[in-house]
C-alpha cells in the first residue's frame, strides 16, 4: 500500500483502503479501480490523498538487508538512553512496527496471492491504519 497525492492517481490503480467523506458515506470500496470519473469527483471533494495498491518489487533480500539497517539505526539512536523506561518502550514499539511490516512484506513477496485474501478479510468499519475513532485517511484538512 502506499499513500499517494489524488492529483498523482491515474486511472487503473487499485484502492487499498476504502474511501468515505467526513460524514462517513461511501466514496469508493477497498479494491475498486482509480477511474477519470472517480479522480474527477475526489478533485471537486478537495480529498488530497488516497491509499493505492502497490506491487513489492523488492526481494526478499533486499527486504531483510533494509531490516537489518533499521535496526541497528534503531539501537544507535537508543544507546543513550538503556535506562529511561519510556525510550525503551518506545524504541520496542518501533522494532515490533518494523518486524511486523517486515513480515508481511516478506509474505507478499513470497505469496502474492496472500495479499487479496489479507485485504478482504480485515474489518470494513475503518481502515487497519487508523483507528476507529479517527477522522477517515482519505482526507486531508
Amino acid at each position: 500500500m502506499k499513500r499517494i497525492p489524488t492529483d498523482k492517481a491515474a486511472p487503473g490503480q487499485i484502492l487499498a483502503e476504502k474511501l468515505t467523506r467526513n460524514d462517513g458515506v461511501l466514496l469508493a470500496s477497498q479494491g475498486a479501480e482509480i477511474t477519470e470519473g472517480l479522480l474527477r469527483m475526489l478533485a471537486r471533494l478537495n480529498v488530497e490523498t488516497i491509499v493505492i495498491e502497490e506491487e513489492e518489487s523488492r526481494t526478499e533480500e533486499e527486504v531483510l538487508d533494509e531490516f537489518r539497517r533499521f535496526k541497528d539505526e534503531l539501537d544507535a539512536r537508543f544507546v543513550r538512553v538503556a535506562d529511561q523506561p519510556i525510550l525503551q518502550a518506545l524504541k520496542k514499539t518501533l522494532f515490533y512496527l518494523a518486524e511486523k511490516e517486515r513480515d508481511e512484506t516478506l509474505a507478499v513477496i513470497n505469496n502474492p496471492a496472500s495479499d487479496e485474501v489479507q485485504a478482504d478479510s480485515a474489518p470494513s468499519a475503518a481502515p487497519s491504519s487508523q483507528p476507529a475513532d479517527a477522522a477517515p485517511a482519505s482526507h486531508t484538512r
